[in-house]
């Protein structure tokens, strides 16, 4: 079905367009997560207002999709509905991944720090690496239909989901063994891992679209008429 879609979307000029539009805010979205968890990961300093600036970008790209999605239906509103709904629908979890990285930098302004070394924090430097593949290879699978690696995209985003919630109950219920930590750090590390989770989970959101129907989207990979599992996050 994605691929009709693809085909689609590459010969109506609204859609391709709009089409466009989400690779590209994808790409930014990309290069937003790197220079948003910087800071905390690496100690590189980031400039406050360049976050901003490209969180309103992400937000301008949404609101262009919006717009071209609109006008192609007002002009052809009998056609290609599931089409247009996709492309929506996928600009709204590419939007939610620049709120998500804009909230991860806000995380550095308030600890002013980067990561120490702490084997909990070993645990979210690999989420972020995962997080870094999986941007590329949701890019890849939405540019190309690649069913694949969108399959890939998915089955990352559930490591990463468990590794998240792992350190959540950590840092929350095992008060003892994460005595080593301050309040503070356990309250940024419960955070940080939730917002990654929650990145992670709208880039397995995009990959859902090129593996499962419309009204599947954002759910595990499916075939025929299986429940859904609404509890996937």
């Amino acid at each position: 079905m994605f691929k009709q879609f693809l085909s689609l979307w590459n010969n109506d000029d609204l859609l391709r367009q709009a089409f466009a539009d989400i690779t590209d805010m994808m790409k930014l979205a990309k290069e937003f997560f790197c220079r948003a968890a910087a800071p905390l990961f690496l100690g590189e300093p980031t400039d406050k207002q360049s976050i901003y600036d490209t969180d309103k970008k992400i937000n301008v790209f949404q609101v262009d999709v919006r717009k071209k999605v609109l006008e192609h239906l007002s002009i052809s509103p009998q056609e290609d509905t599931t089409a247009a709904l996709v492309l929506i629908t996928i600009a709204v979890d590419v939007e939610r991944l620049g709120d998500y990285s804009k909230n991860f930098f806000e995380l550095w302004e308030l600890y002013g720090n980067r990561f120490s070394s702490h084997p909990i924090i070993e645990k979210l430097r690999e989420v972020n690496k995962n997080i870094e593949t999986i941007f590329n290879f949701t890019i890849d699978s939405f540019q190309n239909a690649d069913f694949d690696l969108a399959l890939r995209v998915m089955d990352l985003h559930i490591e990463n989901s468990e590794i998240c919630e792992d350190i959540i109950s950590y840092m929350i219920t095992d008060e003892l063994k994460a005595s080593d930590l301050t309040c503070n750090q356990r309250v940024l590390l419960a955070l940080a891992a939730r917002y990654l989770k929650r990145i992670s989970a709208h880039l397995k959101n995009i990959a859902s679209s090129v593996v499962n129907p419309f009204d599947r989207i954002g759910f595990k990979p499916c075939s025929g008429e299986e429940p859904i599992d609404f509890e996937n996050d």
